[in-house]
């Protein structure tokens, strides 16, 4: 294999390990693109991976030896970034790891979100998605959005930013658990659609809208959360704009476009697709595909070339291979 095949490979291949072991089908398929060969390649290469991920996982498990992803996140609890001290782990993925953190110069009290690039991950490309999705927070101000606070670098060179820490629930389990009517949701749905109307119109495409990202806090605030995959469209309209040569992009194919599906370009209209299916499954408690993707193609195939999930009796029924729900 050639050097540059072999970069192409060890690219996709890296992006999908950032990746949860579901997602990185997804990434390959979308990073790939008609080049099979490539697919086929970085998928047999994880097929090695995992069976030996697992083997030593479980192996050091039974020795009592903590995996290395605990272990660095346990080295940053208590250590102070900035201003702040980090109190306890909120989540992480291939965008970063998000910490809640509290005021520690005595200044005054306060609970956030910092969110460090992710752990081991120091690639170029790395740090131009983290730093992006850092500019596209501080041109976004809106109630619907969580608020960029402040950002800088750590003393080993690790860029973090401070988000408002939301302390609420996904919009669909707060819309169960408080047995909201259909006039409530749909009040609801439209406080999401105003947040995402003003990232559009600041040219941000979030690319990753569903129930996790939109959480609602006890007094009914809607917050819309983690534009790590975020896309500024007159960034990629420009010859001088971030260029990302992976060109894997996480997606979760519950709630994925079929533009996204098929890796052609996004725009905002990906989106409202997005939209379309939360709304359908805050409306009826169900997703309108009724099942679990089991692969990219299989998404492909369901997405954009089945019937619409539901139809209006008497009337037309609709043509081509459009999936909008």
């Amino acid at each position: 294999m050639d050097p540059e095949r072999w970069r192409q490979v060890e690219e996709v291949f890296a992006a999908a390990l950032e990746q949860s072991p579901a997602a990185r089908a997804g990434v390959v398929s979308a990073a790939c693109g008609d080049d099979e060969a490539l697919r086929h390649e970085v998928l047999s290469l994880l097929e090695a991976a995992e069976p030996a991920a697992a083997y030593f996982a479980d192996l050091s498990s039974r020795a009592g030896v903590p995996s290395p992803a605990s272990t660095e996140v346990d080295q940053f609890l208590g250590r102070t970034v900035g201003s702040y001290r980090l109190v306890r782990l909120l989540g992480r993925g291939g965008m970063g790891v998000v910490f809640l953190a509290e005021r520690d110069d005595r200044q005054f009290e306060k609970q956030v979100a910092l969110k460090l690039l992710p752990l081991g991950i120091g690639s170029t490309e790395a740090m131009q998605r983290f730093l992006l999705e850092r500019q596209i927070l501080a041109r976004l101000e809106h109630p619907g959005i969580a608020r960029l606070l402040d950002g800088g670098v750590t003393e080993d060179g690790t860029p973090y930013y401070v988000m408002e820490y939301v302390a609420g629930v996904p919009i669909d389990e707060y819309s169960d658990t408080n047995r909201l009517t259909v006039a409530e949701r749909l009040e609801l749905f439209l406080k999401v659609c105003d947040a995402v109307d003003h990232a559009h119109r600041h040219l941000v495409v979030h690319r990753d809208l569903k129930p996790n990202n939109i959480l609602v806090t006890p007094d009914g605030k809607v917050k819309l959360l983690d534009f790590g995959i975020a896309r500024v469209l007159d960034r990629e309209r420009s010859a001088g704009g971030a260029t990302f040569t992976g060109q894997a992009h996480p997606m979760t194919l519950a709630y994925a476009s079929p533009e996204q599906v098929q890796g052609a370009p996004i725009t905002t209209a990906s989106d409202v697709y997005s939209l379309g299916v939360l709304l359908y499954k805050l409306l009826t408690g169900f997703h309108p595909y009724r099942r679990d993707f089991s692969s990219p193609s299989d998404a492909e195939h369901v997405i954009c070339v089945r019937s619409r999930p539901s139809r209006v009796p008497g009337l037309p029924q609709p043509t081509g291979t459009s999936g909008m729900p």
